[in-house]
């Protein structure tokens, strides 16, 4: 098998050729010969891809044309050469979705059934010159009808239609009809790599460890010596092997032993003094390592001379912290409490499950910039590339990863699945083992949850077969990372969220009001707040017509979300909080003006999950994290995604990246006792700000506003009593009810002392939003800077999420409230190839959009 730890040699590459793809009745062919005889249709393709990609690119399919992957058989053909200097002497199937058979010039080479295991063949004394490659993947749907002979699962899930996929090792993406199109991913979802090395890398592990204040990279390589005469016979020596260890600026030799006449184990230990801490980029750095390893022996024509690139290691500990009454859960990094805040993700493409690097950068980069510091790849999903994990480490994202196993009662007691299982864990712990993102594995979702809430009692749980099989590979592969059973447990029952890890729906799909989230008593939420988020302006047009209703376009409701069984979609969930939050009915609004019902939407969950959050970070939360349930929609409209499916931000994704930041001020309603404004900062260096606190009604400011001076410490927070801070009875929080209220909002702004600038500013509504029109001398212009451009808004009233929709440019925020009297600028990123910002603005109480005015300097231009 390969490990994917490996990060290449300079002896592994893509195998290249002609690729074409056929689509065939299951069955219809079993074998080369009977598939020539067949003569079937071939479609030229772009390579390995799975076959939704592999039709993508070539026309004959998309979202609006869907079809049943798993009701065919699809075979692939490649016809490639063998260079005469680089005779392939492996090969290596990095992921084949998901029962495949592959033969080699006629000759049967494999055999998988499960989509995330990697296996490298020895092709040596089977390749020529000029080579055919087939793969044949089985049709799933008929496999699923003949599964009835096997045990039946202790209780059914609503997942998914085909219970027997419980049996087989493949992403249920694609298969769970009630939130997920159907692209089933089959055909090679990962690369197939050529390999001409004389070694192979059978086993390799590589693990950075602190010792006090010293760092030490251990390296553990098992290799396998194939000669150019054959593996039949090895010249190599062991006294004549050498080789190193490089990490960072540091190497140690490599020791080798001869295990077998071809086989050998390499083992080296190189010190990295005082190395630097890796941090959660809220936190801290993210210094790295790299770390290689080169091998040399023998004589010509016996050579070897390979270096092997391990990527990189972090040194950090990550630790569980259960809390002091033992049913809570967070995560310690270096020694410190982090709230870890983030959301679940996505695949940036589902047809392909890949992406390239630089979309895999600007897709984490979106999310750090949001103040995400904590991705979870659920077990609904697909595990990710090299690519991805390797941004995670730089740009100081954790990651919590779940095993493949989602809300299905798997068959643990049986011994080739468990096998399998063992094989594909052990192979994810070696590309995963040294990387210091790694912060928790999690050996499913839902599975628990579902058994328990069918009734079942705890006996009949499914996850105590995997958690002893699993529990121990990750705790021996990857020492340094916490292991979680399954989500949600802890507690009476899996679900309860005031003990363990929750998936937290109480505000959100169980519409419970905004204070349940702290009467919860929540400890970790892995999953939470999905809603219906409206994405923004131009991609509604790309789906409804001008002033057409949402709710009568079946295009428009196919891409919302639901629970499969419910009579409620997660539109319904986010028309609720529109009613609790602006006090109108939702469906009059959406047929009187479908445009507004959509704006007031896209602020109603932004504010639901602004409200959460600073409610989970307030000092005295028995909350340590949030995952939000999703990052990115899967197709386009109004999904679970902060991120639209083209990579545009919506509404929400702005309101998270204010409630996310690591500086931030949040206001905290606590009733009878008043408001508190606490501040808080994550980062390493402390804070001296400037805190104000300013009063509105009738969008005009009253009275004085209040001011002091705070220090914050590192890594800390300060709490600050608003109502302490005025002279006299305010009544903030609107908590007595003489009269109406005293504030429409409240607004509280954090500056830096030494700079004036902004840090944080936190909205505080006693009552409704605001959400009636009106006049509000909102101005916006354009002018460059050093950068670009930036936009500048000002106001002669309050103005309420402010919408910006500028062609051409994203803005450095948006949906952001304004108060009266400031200027405030918003840098402007080009998404093309230049030419000025115009567009325009509209706040939510504003009776007009605004037109977005160039500067004279812009103009003269």
């Amino acid at each position: 098998m390969a490990l994917a730890s490996i990060v290449g040699s300079r002896a592994a590459r893509p195998l290249t050729g002609a690729w074409a793809i056929a689509c065939m009745s299951p069955g219809e062919a079993t074998s080369p010969d009977g598939l020539a005889a067949l003569r079937p249709d071939w479609i030229p393709c772009d390579g390995a891809l799975p076959a939704a990609a592999a039709l993508r690119a070539a026309g004959l399919w998309d979202l609006d044309r869907p079809r049943d992957f798993d009701a065919s058989d699809w075979w692939y053909r490649c016809h490639f050469s063998a260079g005469e200097n680089a005779r392939p002497r492996r090969l290596r199937f990095e992921g084949l979705a998901t029962i495949a058979d592959v033969w080699l010039n006629g000759t049967h080479l494999l055999r998988s059934d499960n989509m995330f295991l990697a296996h490298t063949v020895d092709v040596s004394r089977i390749v020529s010159a000029e080579n055919d490659l087939l793969l044949r993947f089985h049709a799933l749907g008929p496999l699923f009808a003949g599964q009835s002979r096997r045990p039946r699962a202790k209780w059914r899930t609503r997942l998914v239609e085909h219970q027997a996929l419980r049996w087989h090792r493949t992403s249920l993406l694609g298969r769970m009809p009630s939130w997920c199109p159907p692209v089933a991913p089959v055909g090679p979802w990962r690369p197939i790599l050529i390999e001409t090395s004389p070694l192979e890398i059978e086993d390799a592990r590589v693990s950075a460890e602190l010792d006090g204040g010293e760092g030490v990279v251990r390296l553990a390589l098992r290799a396998r010596y194939a000669s150019q005469t054959g593996r039949d016979q090895s010249p190599l020596d062991p006294a004549t092997v050498e080789g190193t260890l490089t990490a960072g600026t540091s190497e140690a030799p490599l020791i080798c032993e001869r295990i077998s006449d071809i086989e050998f184990a390499f083992t080296a230990t190189a010190p990295i003094p005082r190395p630097e801490r890796w941090w959660p980029h809220t936190h801290g750095p993210q210094p790295l390592y790299g770390v290689r390893a080169t091998i040399r022996a023998g004589a010509a024509p016996t050579t070897v001379d390979e270096t092997i690139d391990f990527g990189h290691v972090g040194f950090r500990t990550i630790d569980a912290d259960r809390g002091p009454d033992g049913r809570g859960f967070g995560l310690i990094v270096n020694g410190e409490p982090v709230f870890c805040r983030g959301v679940c993700w996505t695949p940036l493409d589902l047809a392909s499950l890949a992406a390239d690097r630089s979309a895999y950068r600007a897709a984490l980069e979106q999310l750090r910039d949001a103040g995400v510091n904590t991705i979870r790849i659920g077990g609904t999903m697909a595990y990710e590339t090299a690519d991805f994990h390797d941004l995670c480490d730089q740009f100081g994202i954790l990651l919590w990863q779940d095993l493949m196993f989602a809300s299905m009662d798997y068959p643990w007691s049986d011994e080739p699945f468990a096998r399998s299982v063992a094989v594909e864990a052990t192979q994810i712990l070696a590309a995963l083992q040294s990387r210091p993102s790694l912060a928790v594995m999690c050996g499913s979702s839902e599975v628990d949850q579902q058994a328990a809430m069918l009734g079942l009692p705890p006996a009949q749980w499914s996850t105590r077969g995997g958690d002893e099989l699993l529990s121990d590979l990750v705790q021996a592969a990857a020492p340094g990372t916490v292991w979680v059973p399954t989500t949600p447990t802890g507690g009476t029952l899996p679900f309860q969220a005031d003990c363990g890890v929750s998936h937290y729906y109480g505000v959100g799909a169980y519409r419970r009001p905004f204070e349940d989230a702290r009467r919860a008593g929540v400890r970790f939420a892995a999953e939470c707040l999905a809603f219906a988020n409206v994405p923004d302006p131009a991609t509604v047009a790309s789906i409804l017509a001008s002033g057409e209703i949402p709710t009568d376009r079946p295009a428009w409701k196919a891409a919302v979300p639901r629970d499969s069984g419910a009579d409620w979609d997660f539109e319904d969930i986010r028309d609720h909080y529109v009613e609790q939050l602006f006090g109108v009915r939702a469906s009059d609004l959406c047929r009187r003006d479908p445009e507004r019902y959509l704006a007031v939407g896209r602020v109603a969950t932004g504010e639901t999950m602004l409200r959460t959050f600073a409610e989970w970070r307030r000092p005295g939360s028995t909350c340590r994290g949030g995952l939000v349930w999703f990052a990115r929609d899967l197709q386009p409209g109004a999904g679970w995604g902060v991120i639209d499916s083209t990579g545009r931000p919506k509404a929400s994704y702005w309101y998270l990246k204010r409630a996310l930041a690591p500086i931030a001020v949040v206001s905290a309603d606590e009733g009878l006792n008043g408001l508190w404004l606490h501040a808080l900062n994550d980062t390493q260096a402390p804070v001296d700000a400037d805190l104000r606190i300013a009063r509105y009604r009738k969008g005009i400011m009253y009275g004085e506003p209040a001011r002091t001076a705070i220090h914050i410490p590192a890594r800390g927070f300060r709490s600050v009593h608003a109502d302490a801070l005025f002279d006299g009875f305010l009544d903030l929080t609107y908590a007595y009810r003489f009269g109406p209220p005293e504030s429409i909002v409240v607004v509280s702004s954090l500056r830096d002392r030494a700079t004036g600038a902004l840090l944080s500013v936190s909205h505080y509504f006693p009552g409704l939003l605001p959400f009636e029109p009106g006049d509000l001398g909102l101005t916006a212009h354009a002018e460059p800077t050093d950068k670009g451009y930036a936009l500048v808004l000002e106001t002669e009233r309050y103005a309420h999420a402010v919408a910006i929709e500028i062609d051409g440019f994203l803005p450095d925020d948006n949906y952001l409230s304004l108060e009266p009297g400031e200027a405030r600028r918003i840098g402007l990123r080009p998404l093309g190839a230049g030419g000025y910002p115009g567009g325009s603005v509209r706040a939510l109480n504003a009776d007009r959009a605004v037109a977005v005015a160039a500067a004279e300097a812009i103009s003269a231009r």
